[in-house]
């Protein structure tokens, strides 16, 4: 296939053509054919092929086979009949068509709106070739600074994440670590490092469980362990766009360096979200992670990273994040409550 890359006011196929010249070339194509609805206004005749992996497959009758990226394409009219995956159900022996300006989908399970096609995971003839048996994806992100001079002053911070699908079991691990010092004295020295398990049972439910151990030498925490169980759901999960929420059931247990031990049952809350604004794989992120202690409403934490991705080249981004972590009640009064850090590092996606 020749791959099409979309450009504001042209279409390219290996270099630009402009626009004007691809309308002529087919304003004598069939009444009947599909028809490709871009974001900016344009329109391409030809024949929906299908949906794979973020990208759109078109046959044009002037530039023959094309492969155009899912995050150009507004509307789409095709007599086939093609199963489509969305981020929330399967849809079968559908056909697309536009009215008044909506994406309208008429399916064996009825007609339906498509508010945006970027929520399509796939499209085809058939869908019904099994899942990849592993899939797996992963990122790390590094922030550092180093000073020397009128003040001496060395920063790093890391955040790490793995993701592993099994068919319908998802594990992640995670790693946070942040250290720095000023005038050769240590002056944050923390880690933390969290596994959790989902089990899907449909195709946006799944039962979850979570598993974390955390040392923070400055906020007096020797240690603290916690695991838990509950249920998750999987608002979204595309090429664009990906949601998910779980509440848990935890108990924690920790010890600070004061000599001070506090066991309790809690609540945990997590969010994750990933907005990917365009095909060059500019991205906005948002984790955060809320524990709410049984014993008593004072007794909450909350953990959140929210930053912006840019990419570079390849696997590296650039990333600009904020780092919240806020303790309401820490393990001595003169602790301070919140913890925020805002960082420009790197990022390798793979």
């Amino acid at each position: 296939m020749k791959k099409l890359s979309y450009c504001w006011g042209q279409i390219v196929v290996r270099i630009c053509v402009p626009v004007v010249f691809v309308l002529s070339g087919i304003v004598g194509a069939p009444a009947l054919a599909d028809r490709l609805h871009f974001t900016d206004g344009e329109t391409l005749t030809g024949s929906f092929k299908g949906i794979q992996e973020g990208k759109v497959s078109w046959s044009s009758p002037i530039l023959g086979d094309l492969v155009i990226e899912q995050f150009h394409i507004n509307l789409i009219e095709s007599g086939d009949h093609f199963d489509l995956k969305t981020s929330g159900q399967n849809l079968s022996n559908c056909w697309m068509y536009v009215q008044r300006e909506k994406q309208h989908l008429h399916c064996a399970e009825g007609v339906k709106t498509l508010s945006s096609w970027k929520l399509v995971v796939a499209a085809g003839e058939t869908l019904t070739e099994p899942l990849p048996v592993l899939a797996q994806k992963g990122e790390i992100k590094v922030a550092a600074e180093d000073s020397s001079g009128n003040n001496n002053i060395s920063k790093y911070n890391v955040n790490a994440r793995s993701e592993w699908r099994y068919i319908e079991s998802r594990h992640t691990f995670a790693l946070v670590l942040q250290e720095e010092s000023a005038e050769s004295q240590t002056t944050r020295n923390m880690w933390r490092g969290s596994y959790q398990y989902d089990q899907f049972f449909t195709d946006q439910w799944f039962a979850t469980g979570n598993a974390f151990y955390e040392e923070d030498e400055f906020r007096d925490i020797d240690q603290r362990t916690s695991a838990g169980l509950g249920m998750g759901y999987q608002f979204l999960e595309t090429t664009y766009l990906d949601l998910l929420g779980k509440g848990t059931v935890n108990y924690v247990d920790e010890q600070f360096s004061t000599g001070i031990k506090r066991t309790r049952p809690a609540f945990l809350w997590n969010l994750d979200f990933a907005w990917k604004f365009n095909d060059k794989g500019m991205e906005f992120f948002h984790r955060h992670a809320v524990l709410q202690s049984f014993k008593s409403n004072s007794d909450y934490e909350i953990n959140s990273l929210t930053g912006l991705k840019y990419p570079i080249n390849g696997n590296f981004s650039s990333v600009v994040q904020l780092q919240l972590d806020y303790d309401n009640l820490p393990a001595d009064a003169n602790i301070e409550k919140e913890d925020r850090k805002w960082s420009i590092g790197l990022d390798y996606s793979w």
